[in-house]
């Protein structure tokens, strides 16, 4: 099955909205983190202002997007950070390593 031809990812859900809603914070964003859906999870791990248990438990996520997006929020664990540097897409891997090196500049 080809993903992107599915009609929930072509726009955007009302989910993703909600992820990104500023004024959607904290514990609202629990359930969120753990959408079925990966744009919607991948919305909230950008989020600087994510729970810290959400950024935790996006760090085991499956999908490389949701990944990525931690890996690009200021905010994410180095703990987080650090076990993606260990992940068995190497793409993930460099990228955390690539962090963990910047952050020590």
């Amino acid at each position: 099955m080809h993903w992107s031809s599915s009609p929930q990812t072509r726009t955007a859900s009302p989910d993703v909205s909600r992820a990104l809603d500023p004024q959607v914070t904290g514990t609202d964003l629990l359930p969120l983190a753990a959408h079925r859906d990966p744009a919607v999870r991948t919305a909230v791990a950008t989020r600087t202002d994510c729970p810290m248990a959400a950024l935790i438990s996006l760090g085991h996520d499956s999908r490389p997007e949701v990944l990525e997006a931690l890996l690009r929020n200021a905010k994410t664990p180095s703990s987080v950070i650090r076990a993606l540097a260990d992940h068995r897409n190497p793409t993930i891997a460099e990228a955390a390593v690539q962090r963990l090196r910047n952050s020590f500049r």
